[in-house]
Parts: structure tokens; C-alpha cells; sequence
């Protein structure tokens, strides 16, 4: 079959791009003709560096010519253009971005729904847009829009998410029952590094740098436990620059020795970095999902998260394969990371071992083999 994926942008390179990566890599291997429909061309050499998934030569139509440097939330909604130029010339069209498109498509990946956090009064606290008259300017007409277009676009759509708690939103949203398809990690990969048992007193956050991914704070908890080793790594992509010097600036300021910040590390570097630590710290509150989480675990880390979302519910399991905090308060993390730090075993490592098979490769691509072959029947 001819299948388009509409996808904003690859070169964010976080978990979204991950999971529209795969699908792609998995639509091309079972002999589909694929193509991608984006908002700027893609850094393909740049995605590769630092995703690790090579897709091979991909079609690729985009709606400008040059890379964007804003109105993100913007764009997912223009590649409904897209769907307006290509929806006589391909079997399926489906998007991986999540958003609400202008024309229904025939299956979303909605990653977790934005609105929500307007419509929902606990989610507040943690919704970014909120925290500026300047940026709750930006984000009402894009509320709006979907709000709107909400019913028409999903009611016509099969909706895919990645956890229990993002199809929990999603049904008191929308009153969808949206499918559960994990996003896909390369177990494998990481749990060869479980098997390194010569590991160092240290703790890695890995985030894209983003104000809700909270990357600042491991500085100051870094602060707190001078004797302990500190890694935060993520990439730095638009607006993701400016807080990635800010969080360097941050650690200048208050001479904190003991943390290494990185950005745009490879792959390949990264699994170094996993195979050395003995905690994985995650600073977003109410995470849709959480693929480093899964990453850090499956590599024989002992995570830390805040005890809600996709983290807390379906990667952690509500505390069976890791600690949470309640608050996002620099000491009470510092007291779980040392916790964390004492329950680092062999045995604690093992024990995760089945588990995170549910978020492989392989499961990824064996659900949603089946999804699109109900299209071909």
C-alpha cells in the first residue's frame, strides 16, 4: 500500500520521533511505498547521530524549505496541509504527532492530548503554557483550534497511545477508547549493559532540554550530594538552546563541580554514559510515557520519578521497578536518590528483566503489524 506518515518534525529527536521512526523503518520492511510528510525538511545525518534508527532513503514532502525556529505546537496543525494535497494519493495516512489535523486521517498515535491540561484542573501545575500571560497568549488560539476540531478529527480516526494513563485521559477527554502500543525501545541493546557490574556512585537524567522536562533542577539537587556523580544529557533543538545554556550557566553560578551537562550526544555515547550509572533520575511531572525511564531500567538502573503519569503507572508500576517522589522538591529526591544508591543489586537488575520486554522492538512492531493489516484485508 501507498502510506504517508504526517509528522511536524524528526529533528526534535525525542520520543515522539522515536516512535515515527520505527513505524516508518517497520511500514518499509513490510514492502509498503512510505513517505513522510513534515513541516521543514529533515536533518536525516543529525537524526540518525542521535535516534540510532537508520531508515534508509526516504520520500519526504515538506511545507517550507527551511528549518523552523518556532510556533512549534503550529506546525503540527499545518501538516493538515498536507493531508488536504495527499489524501486521494495514498492508502493510509496516519499521524504520529498526536495533535488534532484539519482533515481526518486513518490512524493517529495521539501521544497524550494537550488540551487536557486546561480541561482537567489537576494537570495544571504541570502544563508549561500556564505559567506566562505571555505564553497562554501563544497557546489559546491553538486550545481553540482544537478543541474544536477535537470530535471531528478522532471520531473518524483509530486512536493509538502509548500508556494506561494517556488512554485514561484520552477516554475522560474525547470518551475514546484509545489502542495501548508502547512506543518501541531497543531492549537488546540496553540489556547488554545491565550485564556491566563495575558501575560508578552516579545518577543521569537523559531529557531533551525543555522547561517541563525540569532539567534545571538536577543541578541544584547535584548541589545537595557533592560526593555523588551527576549526568544530564539531552538534545538541544530550538528553544531547547537557550535552556541548555541556562542550565550550564546555572551549575557556573553556584560552582557546582560534581555534574556534567551534555547536548546532542550520539547514540552510541549514550549507552556508554547508561552502562556506568547506578540511577536513572526522571524530573517531568505527569509523563505521558517515559522512554528513557524504560532505557535506564532495561540498562540495570534503578529509576527515580515522580509518581504519576505513564512513568509512574505502566514503565514503573507504581513503585515495583523503581522509587517515586511525590513533590517536585529538590530534597525529598535527594533522600530517594540516596535510597536508590543503597538498593542498586544484581538482584534488583534481574528482576526487571521480563518486565520490560512489554516496551521492545519487537512488540511495537508485532501490534502494529496487525493494525495495518486490517487495512490491507
Amino acid at each position: 500500500m501507498k502510506i504517508l506518515i504526517c509528522h511536524h518534525s524528526f529533528n526534535s529527536v525525542g520520543g515522539g520521533e522515536r516512535v515515527a521512526l520505527h513505524l516508518l523503518k517497520l511500514l518499509q520492511d513490510l514492502g509498503h511505498d512510505v513517505a513522510v510528510a513534515t513541516s521543514e525538511p529533515t536533518d536525516w545525518n543529525y537524526v540518525r547521530k542521535i535516534i540510532g534508527i537508520d531508515v534508509g532513503p526516504v520520500k519526504e514532502y515538506n511545507l517550507v524549505p527551511v528549518k523552523l525556529r518556532a510556533f512549534g505546537i503550529y506546525q503540527r496543525f499545518l501538516t493538515s496541509l498536507h493531508v488536504l494535497r495527499f489524501r486521494e494519493k495514498f492508502d493510509i495516512i496516519i499521524n504520529t504527532h498526536g495533535d488534532v489535523m484539519l482533515l481526518p486521517v486513518d490512524i493517529t498515535y495521539l501521544h497524550f492530548p494537550v488540551i487536557s491540561y486546561l480541561k482537567l484542573g489537576y494537570l495544571k501545575p504541570y502544563f508549561k503554557y500556564l505559567k506566562s500571560p505571555f505564553w497562554l497568549i501563544y497557546f489559546t488560539p491553538y486550545y481553540l483550534i482544537q478543541n474544536r476540531l477535537a470530535h471531528q478529527c478522532f471520531s473518524n480516526s483509530l486512536v493509538i497511545t502509548n500508556s494506561n494513563f494517556s488512554a485514561s485521559i484520552i477516554k475522560m477527554i474525547f470518551n475514546i477508547d484509545a489502542v495501548i502500543i508502547y512506543p518501541p525501545v531497543e531492549i537488546d541493546q540496553y540489556l547488554k549493559l545491565s550485564e556491566n557490574e563495575d558501575r560508578e556512585d552516579s545518577v543521569i537524567y537523559l531529557a531533551r532540554y525543555s522547561e517541563e522536562k525540569n532539567n534545571h533542577l538536577l543541578v541544584l539537587i547535584a548541589k545537595e550530594l557533592p560526593d555523588v556523580k551527576f549526568i544530564l544529557a539531552g538534545s538541544a533543538h530550538g528553544k531547547g538552546r537557550y535552556y541548555y545554556e541556562y542550565c550550564r550557566k546555572l551549575k557556573e553560578k553556584l560552582n557546582v563541580k560534581n555534574i556534567e551537562i551534555l547536548k546532542n550526544i550520539t547514540h552510541e555515547d549514550k549507552l556508554k554514559l547508561l552502562s556506568k550509572c547506578k540511577v536513572y533520575v526522571h524530573l517531568m511531572c505527569m509523563e505521558h510515557f517515559g522512554i528513557a525511564p524504560v532505557e535506564a531500567l532495561a540498562s540495570g538502573l534503578v529509576p527515580v520519578a515522580h509518581a504519576s503519569g505513564g512513568t509512574w503507572s505502566d514503565v514503573l508500576e507504581h513503585g515495583k521497578y523503581g522509587l517515586g517522589y511525590k513533590r517536585l522538591d529538590v530534597y525529598e529526591i535527594v533522600e530517594k536518590i540516596k535510597e536508590a544508591l543503597k538498593k542498586w543489586s544484581r538482584s534488583f537488575v534481574y528482576s526487571a528483566r521480563t518486565h520490560v520486554q512489554k516496551f521492545s522492538v519487537e512488540a511495537f512492531r508485532k501490534k502494529f503489524t496487525k493494525v495495518i493489516e486490517k487495512y490491507g484485508s
